[in-house]
């Protein structure tokens, strides 16, 4: 026990004389772990590494803040002491087995996160959030008939045309999803996407309610997001049709493992951002597609390139009553239209295809007289480096008024498109040619764009 003793006291002043020597000089009183005492009381054996709390203790019996281990202690009496530090003075003093101390637990982050393809998200018990951003920088030349309405018939221009924020995930519930995206290109209507989604089938999707401002399901080239497309931007036959986004309640869902998407909802009728609907008339639109061999992603090219031929069928449906207003000798009025739409997609080891037809109806009051239009488009696209280099063609015709002959316009177009990440890096170029045969004019355009999500 002696030579414990001694071991102890000279192991205790090499540290104090390696302290003194490192500490600043303006260091004074103990230092903490060079000062050791012990007190046997009521059974117990009480351990302290500063003067101070073993004074206090002689002084009023009291230790305050401890850690006690129950029969730790020689002839295995209770060991209360000021610290862990003390403790294996103890131990070591008494040729006791050392004291093993709880493995701290892992820190837990409050939530996780993760980044793919441009998106951030972090997930969390009661919530997921996916966060990401859209660029689009163009530039376009243009070569305008001399028979088109402008007195500049050569422009070239660049053009910030997207710059997107996207907000979507799950919260409380991960039935209960949400969308919220904004353009700020769009600097007169910056809000896309405000919406919030219940899953009825817990999980399966078969049977859910959507409501908020979200596109309309209409026109499968308008579904897919403009950051996903073969060209520069969607066909002019498809923005003529099928108008986007809207305010309303729609009822879905993917069953049979997205072999069906049915989806059904009512709409103010008047686009984006506009809380008021301009009569009593909600917007109805439907549409069902069915897709045998799989899920077609609402994304142009094949990046799945797998030997599945994978190939999705649909229609559409749209009935609204628009408030026309007075145009030149066209007076105020209303537009009964009624749309229907039909359209196609394909797509096996790197060829993509997609097609889609629409017809209108036009009827109107104040004794004008009523009118059809239609339009068609088709398109389609091949890897030539998989993954990487795309050309796609395409071919659209818009007929504005169905009881005439000479007012057709068409657009025909080739896209060259090189890919670092799929859509989410990727650089793309595009020739078009718009004959108006109404004008008796060609129109040009050439458009190369930029678009990086991230």
């Amino acid at each position: 026990m002696m030579r414990k003793t001694m071991l102890l006291t000279a192991s205790l002043c090499v540290l104090a004389l390696f302290a003194g020597a490192t500490a600043p000089a303006v260091a004074q009183g103990p230092l903490m772990g060079l000062y050791y005492n012990e007190v046997e009381k009521d059974g117990r054996v009480y351990v302290f590494n500063t003067p101070e709390r073993y004074k206090s203790f002689m002084a009023s019996g009291e230790i305050g803040t401890a850690v006690t281990l129950v029969g730790r202690a020689e002839g295995g009496k209770t060991l209360v002491a000021e610290n862990e530090t003390a403790i294996d003075l103890y131990l070591f003093k008494h040729d006791l087995p050392g004291y093993d101390r709880a493995s701290p637990k892992p820190y837990a982050p409050p939530f996780d996160i993760a980044w793919k393809d441009g998106k951030t998200t972090l997930k969390g018990k009661n919530f997921q959030l996916g966060i990401s951003n859209r660029v689009q920088v163009r530039f376009t030349s243009e070569d305008l008939d001399a028979n088109s309405s402008t007195s500049k018939p050569e422009r070239d221009s660049f053009r910030l045309r997207r710059m997107k924020m996207k907000f979507d995930g799950w919260v409380y519930s991960k039935d209960l999803t949400y969308e919220f995206q904004a353009n700020f290109a769009d600097s007169a209507n910056i809000l896309e996407d405000a919406n919030l989604n219940y899953d009825f089938t817990k999980g399966k999707k078969a049977a859910m309610l959507k409501f908020g401002q979200f596109k309309v399901p209409f026109g499968r080239q308008e579904l897919t997001s403009s950051g996903s497309q073969q060209f520069v931007d969607r066909a002019t036959v498809s923005n003529t049709f099928a108008r986007g986004r809207d305010i309303g309640v729609q009822l879905w869902g993917t069953p049979m493992g997205s072999k069906i998407d049915w989806r059904v909802g009512v709409f103010n009728g008047n686009g984006r951002t506009v809380s008021r609907n301009d009569n009593d008339d909600l917007q109805l639109n439907a549409r069902l597609m069915w897709q045998p061999f799989g899920d077609v992603k609402y994304s142009e090219s094949d990046f799945e390139a797998s030997d599945k031929f994978l190939f999705a069928i649909a229609a559409d449906y749209e009935a609204n009553t628009r408030e026309v207003a007075a145009s030149g000798a066209t007076a105020a009025h209303q537009n009964e239209q009624t749309i229907t739409g039909f359209d196609v997609a394909a797509k096996y080891q790197g060829f993509s295809l997609y097609g889609e037809l629409f017809q209108r109806e036009n009827d109107r009051t104040q004794n004008l007289s009523d009118f059809d239009d239609e339009g068609l488009v088709v398109q389609a696209g091949y890897f030539v480096i998989p993954k990487k280099f795309e050309v796609a063609l395409r071919w659209a015709e818009f007929d504005p008024n169905a009881d005439r002959d000479d007012d057709v316009r068409s657009e025909t177009g080739v896209a060259f498109n090189y890919f670092w990440n799929k859509h989410g890096h990727k650089l793309q170029a595009d020739y078009r040619e718009i004959e108006d045969e109404a004008r008796n004019a060609t129109d040009k355009e050439i458009r190369v764009q930029y678009q990086v999500i991230f």
